[in-house]
């Protein structure tokens, strides 16, 4: 009964997005962000405590206008993904323009498959959703499903529409890696967050601390030599970004333990360095070390 109401009112609340329009859509946008800012505080402590830890070489002033910016880009990001459920992806991708996947698409073309990592950057869900029309091959996308079964069964569909695009859960990921592995296939992966074993996790410097990371991208491109890539999400304007890859490794089976994982966290960093506000500041990645 709980799932119930919890889906009921969760699509119900969705649904109102279908008829507000973008430019309505950022007015919203900008008052959920003083709300969480300056009213309510959502974890403004975390937030600070981060942006401390990163750039102590900021002052007071320039840290909490990263931060104020940080939760603007966290209210667009929460209001277009409840909008881009019952947008149409063709209008959705009119907001994105895709760069550098002619590179991917050459691996894939020679029967291929490549690794595509990065974080929660700017509006990575919308990208997600659409950038596996780009590819010549199979998407595999990997997302945590929620605790409301009925409500992760919607979204689920929601974020299924492209055709070209198969979304596994987290548990199933090597399963579907290996089912999908005599096809070209692109293996999308969001790995900025704290990994949930300890024991596994893959120790890197990010932003000049010791950082546990998650091993999936490491495990997957050495054990099928897959290519690695990283994508960066800017925003051109609201409502609007640029989606790019780079390579990050081209033969990851002959890397040392760790190194992979190294060199796509530093230049994620690089990205954070360049667009702080970018990032999800308010997420606890710090909280505890890797064994």
């Amino acid at each position: 009964m709980i799932d119930w109401i919890g889906y009921i009112f969760t699509r119900g609340f969705t649904e109102l997005f279908r008829f507000v329009p973008f430019r309505a859509l950022y007015v919203l946008s900008d008052g959920v962000a003083f709300l969480l800012y300056h009213v309510i505080g959502y974890r403004r402590k975390v937030v600070m405590d981060n942006l401390l830890r990163c750039f102590p070489e900021k002052s007071q002033a320039e840290l909490e206008a990263i931060a104020k910016a940080s939760y603007k880009n966290l209210s667009d990001i929460i209001l277009e993904s409840l909008k881009g459920t019952t947008t149409p992806l063709a209008t959705i991708r009119k907001r994105y323009v895709y760069k550098n996947y002619e590179a991917i698409n050459a691996v894939l073309d020679k029967g291929g498959s490549v690794v595509l990592v990065g974080g929660h950057f700017n509006n990575w869900e919308w990208g997600a959703m659409t950038i596996a029309s780009c590819f010549n091959g199979n998407s595999i996308g990997v997302y945590k499903p929620l605790s409301n079964k009925l409500t992760d069964q919607w979204l689920f569909k929601s974020r299924s529409r492209d055709e070209k695009m198969t979304l596994k859960s987290m548990k199933d990921t090597f399963r579907a890696v290996e089912e999908f592995k005599d096809t070209p296939t692109v293996v999308i992966l969001v790995s900025d967050q704290v990994p949930s074993n300890r024991r596994t996790a893959i120790a890197v410097n990010f932003f000049g601390h010791r950082t546990a990371c998650l091993p999936g991208t490491e495990m997957i491109s050495k054990s099928n030599n897959y290519p690695v890539f990283l994508y960066d999400i800017r925003r051109i304007k609201r409502g609007h970004y640029e989606f790019s890859m780079s390579e990050v490794c081209s033969d990851p089976s002959a890397q040392p333990p760790g190194a992979i994982t190294q060199m796509y966290m530093s230049k994620f960093e690089e990205i954070i360095r360049e667009d702080p506000s970018g990032w999800l500041w308010s997420h606890k990645r710090w909280k505890w070390q890797p064994e």
